[in-house]
């Protein structure tokens, strides 16, 4: 009876800390302070973002201290909205979070005119302060627009200086990620989709991951990460794929490859 329960505690801790590293490498966190405009905090003031697209919304209250936090928050462009009694009702429209960010919004309310609403225009500010590693978010734009080799999303990481081609030949059926992060060979990296874990732990190769039109954005970590990412010795890479949205929508590509060998000839040539 004693063994079963021991090994019950033992696939309980394993399953909650999948579950936590699935929650911390796949969302985002938001916080900030709200103060009116002499910069005195502002108490229960209700803080709400919403992302349309997805139709997901979450909502938190400032404390004493007037500070609120948002955490776990799924990587997209969200509407934040800051109500508090008294004010007039603030809103800045998109609030862009990425993968693995921990983003701090001060919120200055105003008191209430003519107008009852008070609209945020350009792009927020969003100031990282307690941040350690550094990283590099690879987002849509650039996913969508330059130019790779065979369509693997992961070798976008090399638009980061701090990030090689791993030379060493890939042997066997668990390919590498092809990376090489601070001298260390590329299955020396940990790679996660959806906060995940996507290596094969018993040669450290890389699963098989996704297509690319099926990737939101992805975060590259090259030193300083928390030790929740563990396991990894050169780098770590977050893939965040898409979700489901109001709108309907698709695409389609084609491979056009130039002839590898003298003679060879390509199929579009006749088309």
């Amino acid at each position: 009876m004693k063994i079963i329960q021991r090994l019950a505690c033992v696939l309980f801790v394993f399953v909650w800390s999948a579950s936590t590293l699935a929650q911390t490498a796949a969302t985002a966190d938001l916080r900030g302070t709200v103060k009116d405009p002499n910069g005195a905090v502002i108490q229960n003031a209700t803080i709400t973002v919403r992302d349309a697209a997805r139709n997901f919304e979450r909502t938190a209250q400032s404390n004493d201290s007037g500070y609120f936090t948002l955490l776990s928050l799924p990587p997209g462009h969200y509407t934040l909205t800051v109500t508090a009694k008294g004010f007039a009702k603030m809103v800045a429209r998109d609030v862009g979070l990425t993968v693995g960010q921990v983003a701090d919004y001060p919120v200055t309310m105003h008191l209430p005119t003519a107008e009852t609403e008070v609209m945020v225009t350009g792009e927020p500010l969003l100031v990282e302060t307690a941040k350690t590693s550094t990283s590099t978010t690879i987002g849509q734009q650039r996913i969508d627009n330059l130019p790779i080799n065979g369509r693997n999303y992961v070798n976008f990481s090399l638009t980061n200086s701090q990030v090689q081609r791993d030379v060493a030949p890939s042997i066997g059926a668990a390919p590498t990620s092809g990376l090489n992060f601070g001298g260390q060979r590329a299955r020396s990296n940990a790679v996660n989709v959806d906060g995940m874990d996507a290596v094969d732990n018993s040669v450290n190769g890389i699963r098989s991951t996704l297509s690319q039109e099926g990737v939101q954005e992805f975060q590259i970590i090259t030193n300083g990460y928390e030790a929740e990412y563990g396991r990894a010795s050169g780098g770590v890479v977050n893939i965040i794929t898409k979700s489901g949205t109001n709108d309907f929508h698709g695409s389609a590509f084609g491979y056009l490859r130039k002839p590898q060998f003298p003679g060879a000839k390509s199929i579009y040539q006749h088309a």
